[in-house]
């Protein structure tokens, strides 16, 4: 027996409010669920008494708040009991916005040291200089092209990080500042953040063990099977826009960020926490 046309029109509308409710929630989701993902990175160049050193890496805020002050992400961070955390960039969009970060940080320095390294959209917020002497004046470590020699026990580490390019025009380039890190410390063990995910593309042979970045937010759009959809900049189906990826001399962890920066809201694409344990081979 056939469906009349009403009865027909009902279901369509029915399948349609049904479709709504579902994007709804998934873009609800992806604005609001914060997850942690974790990843083990091993190395046969890190030193036996860094093994199960954990590095929180938090990205591509863009002065989101994950409730009050950002109790949640604190409260995320804290749990993962972190040696290091380390901001990689696009905190701000606004020279207005800079309170949400300094609330942030604040409270991250109780919890363990914190280093951060600029995005593109500190510098074109026009706050990136204010934003700085701020930090430094709380106790993090802005790694503008500098780095730091991390020790545990009688090992040591080397924490290196790079200015974004939207900062002064002056800036030595990565490599640059990579060959400097290596006149010091030719052989050891290197932890490089930099807030663009181009690494493999501009410096795939670039002398260190393990970089951390963001700026790709995922994709934006994510879909099983496919990935992100969309890359800064408006480029389509983006290389690089989560998790781990390889040259021939080192790994780059790319974090798909935890807040917004484009015209398209996140979907599929829940903001991230990274958590990084480092072993040893």
């Amino acid at each position: 027996m056939r469906k009349s046309p009403t009865k027909r029109k009902h279901l369509w509308l029915k399948g349609l409010l049904l479709l709504l409710v579902l994007l709804t929630a998934a873009l609800l989701d992806s604005r609001f669920r914060l997850v942690t993902d974790r990843f083990e990175i091993a190395d046969p160049d890190l030193p036996a008494a860094f093994d199960g050193f954990r590095v929180v890496q938090l990205s591509d805020l863009h002065e989101r708040e994950f409730g009050a002050d950002n109790a949640r992400l604190v409260a995320a961070v804290a749990a993962e009991e972190p040696d290091l955390i380390a901001l990689t960039g696009d905190f701000i969009d606004s020279a207005d916005g800079i309170d949400v970060t300094l609330t942030l940080a604040e409270q991250l320095l109780e919890l363990a040291p914190v280093y951060f390294v600029s995005g593109n959209h500190d510098w074109a917020s026009g706050g990136m200089e204010s934003l700085r002497k701020q930090l430094e004046s709380l106790g993090v470590t802005v790694l503008d092209n500098r780095w730091e020699r991390l020790e545990r026990d009688s090992a040591s580490i080397v924490l290196c990080g790079v200015e974004d390019p939207n900062g002064y025009a002056d800036s030595p380039r990565p490599d640059k500042v990579m060959a400097d890190v290596r006149m010091d410390y030719p052989t050891e063990f290197v932890l490089l953040l930099g807030h663009r995910n181009y690494w493999l593309d501009e410096y795939p042979e670039l002398n260190v063990d393990l970089i951390l970045c963001g700026h790709g937010h995922g994709g934006v759009i994510r879909l099983p099977g496919i990935g992100g959809l969309l890359g800064s900049g408006g480029v389509w189906m983006p290389d690089y826009t989560a998790g781990v990826y390889e040259s021939e001399t080192y790994r780059m962890l790319v974090s798909r960020g935890l807040g917004g920066g484009m015209q398209l809201p996140r979907l599929f694409n829940n903001p991230q926490m990274v958590s990084v344990i480092l072993r040893t081979v």
